[in-house]
């Protein structure tokens, strides 16, 4: 099977493992997405078996190389990668492979393939791509929507808390995942987190924490977050402190507590606020 995409040290022996896609870029508002991802493999002691050739997916004119130079020499030059990771958990009879990566620029068809190619291998047992966008939520809220690949798996997704979503519009490649998993009969949901649209920048560690949490009880994993918990604590009550210096701020998030009590917010239109109806997480902090 092809994977000329990737280059791949060694193939891991794992137990029906779990394939976990976090993706960077359109669908990773504030980093909720792949920074899920890149918790679980931290937690999980994952181990890196593959990366990305960033040739084949991405354009550099778009997300340049880094390089670094000393008195006049070069010393180095670094392309943003992606890495496979797996994972043995003890705890489950699954064990994991993590794929994290930035949404491709180039060749979404070839790059889907190539990573179901990957789970055939691998002999991944149950597909799940992670996605997070904005929505008119509010930042004490943890919904999570998704899809699923049948009527049966729906209502296990329902099982822990996961709505169904209705959508029509521009997608993300988690689409492209999400039918090429299907077509080869994976049990594959595609989660999506929803985060207010009022804040902006780096990364929201409750909704990471809430992501990661879900996903647990999913595999039948515990993972601990207390970390992510207690900085969003912390993080919850500065943004509380400028919410609270700003009636534009509290007016929109006013409107957003009338529509959820009305049931109307699940499905509102939103638009982007204005500059002065956005809080910049990362005037508090900064984990990119």
């Amino acid at each position: 099977m092809d994977t000329s995409g990737f280059e791949i040290r060694d193939w891991p022996a794992l137990r029906k493992p779990v394939m976990l896609v976090g993706l960077g870029g359109w669908g990773n508002a504030l980093n909720v997405a792949k920074g899920t991802a890149v918790y679980l493999v931290r937690k999980t002691e994952a181990r890196r078996f593959g990366t990305v050739i960033t040739d084949t997916f991405f354009r550099f004119d778009d997300n340049r190389p880094t390089v670094t130079i000393r008195n006049g020499l070069m010393h180095a030059v670094h392309f943003e990668q992606g890495g496979l990771f797996a994972a043995k958990t003890p705890q489950s009879d699954r064990d994991i492979l993590l794929l994290v990566v930035d949404e491709p620029h180039l060749c979404w068809d070839t790059f889907a393939e190539q990573v179901l190619n990957i789970a055939t291998t691998t002999g991944v047992s149950e597909f799940i791509s992670l996605g997070s966008m904005y929505d008119g939520v509010l930042h004490t809220e943890a919904v999570i929507s998704g899809i699923a690949s049948d009527a049966a798996h729906l209502r296990e997704l329902d099982a822990f808390s996961i709505r169904p979503v209705d959508y029509h519009g521009p997608t993300a490649i988690h689409s492209i995942l999400h039918r090429k998993a299907c077509e080869r009969r994976l049990k594959a949901s595609s989660l999506w987190t929803h985060c207010p649209y009022y804040l902006e920048g780096t990364t929201h560690p409750g909704l990471v924490a809430s992501t990661v949490e879900t996903v647990a009880r999913m595999l039948g994993l515990s993972i601990e977050t207390h970390d992510l918990v207690e900085e969003w604590e912390r993080l919850k009550k500065e943004i509380q402190d400028a919410i609270e210096e700003n009636p534009k701020l509290q007016k929109l998030i006013g409107e957003l507590r009338r529509a959820k009590v009305r049931g109307a917010w699940a499905n509102r239109p939103i638009q982007g606020p204005s500059d002065d109806k956005v809080i910049r997480l990362k005037d508090f902090r900064d984990l990119s």
